[in-house]
């Protein structure tokens, strides 16, 4: 049994982890705003790949500290949260990590704060801060959104407490806007699966469920008298609740030991007043399915 909680190495790790996030997060940013909820849903906590344990830096081993690797793809999705008509989007990735202390998730940066290491393999309790960028929702990405403004990107605070041990994991991520653009909560409870199929094929599975705030979810699915005097729907005032329940499955095939490809496929149900909203109920539906394939380079 092993407590960890290294603020030294902490504090350096963010430090260069944060260069890498201001140095790529423009261009991330213009690209993933169009790949919308499945490139934002890839990136979790609970998924993390095991990284070296934490210890003393040093010459030799600096460089393997850090974990990097890249990729691009295309997703299939819907057009806005709710829709039912669908588009394709690039589907960058990016993900970096230090020392099992610091990783870079996307648009997410998040550090290992407190670790606890138990006796079994992967045998591990993890909690930290986050901070995110959360894609907002443009009048023009469909036209069942004409009428209803723009939701504005901004950008989220909260943490995550993930547990794993062997091949399963389960974790709880909480946000919360800091930007005034929703000024609402969200709070995401999800358990996680890697299952090897070949010496080169894994698939990893995850179940999940978001409980949004009533800020959120008016933000998102509410009508004022004004978006519905502009759209022709009915006014309609969005209460917090569970949003949405859902399940994906990853597929990882290692092409080469730097190479590799994923396919991904999703289906999300969305619940209570985000089901109902005359967006999701008259306009568009519940019943939400994603797609993609992308390659990515390890270093």
């Amino acid at each position: 049994m092993k407590m960890t909680i290294s603020y030294a190495a902490l504090a350096s790790a963010c430090w260069g982890v944060a260069m890498t996030l201001v140095v790529v997060a423009p261009t991330m940013a213009q690209a993933q705003s169009a790949a919308g909820q499945m490139a934002s849903s890839r990136y979790s906590p609970v998924q993390q790949a095991p990284t070296a344990p934490v210890g003393p830096p040093s010459a030799e081993t600096g460089l393997k500290d850090w974990k990097i690797r890249l990729g691009a793809g295309v997703a299939y999705q819907p057009e806005y949260e709710g829709s039912d008509e669908y588009k394709v989007a690039p589907l960058p990735m990016l993900m970096v990590s230090y020392r099992d202390l610091v990783f870079l998730r996307g648009p997410m940066l998040g550090a290992n704060a407190f670790t606890w290491t138990g006796a079994g393999p992967n045998d591990k309790l993890q909690v930290g801060p986050l901070v995110r960028y959360q894609f907002g929702r443009d009048e023009d990405d469909s036209d069942d959104l004409r009428g209803m403004g723009d939701v504005d990107g901004t950008v989220e605070l909260g943490g995550f407490v993930t547990y794993s041990t062997g091949p399963w994991s389960a974790g709880l991520t909480v946000f919360h806007d800091v930007g005034n653009a929703h000024d609402g909560m969200t709070a995401k409870l999800s358990a996680g699966n890697r299952m090897p199929l070949a010496p080169k094929l894994m698939l990893r599975s995850e179940i999940s469920t978001t409980w949004a705030d009533d800020n959120y979810n008016e933000a998102f699915f509410g009508i004022s008298a004004q978006q519905a005097a502009r759209s022709g729907l009915a006014r309609y005032q969005a209460q917090g609740g569970f949003k949405d329940a859902g399940i994906t499955f990853d597929l990882d095939y290692s092409l080469t030991d730097h190479w590799g490809v994923t396919g991904r496929l999703g289906y999300k149900r969305l619940l209570g007043d985000a089901a109902d909203s005359p967006l999701v109920a008259d306009r568009g539906a519940a019943d939400q399915l994603s797609t993609g394939m992308f390659f990515s380079y390890k270093f």
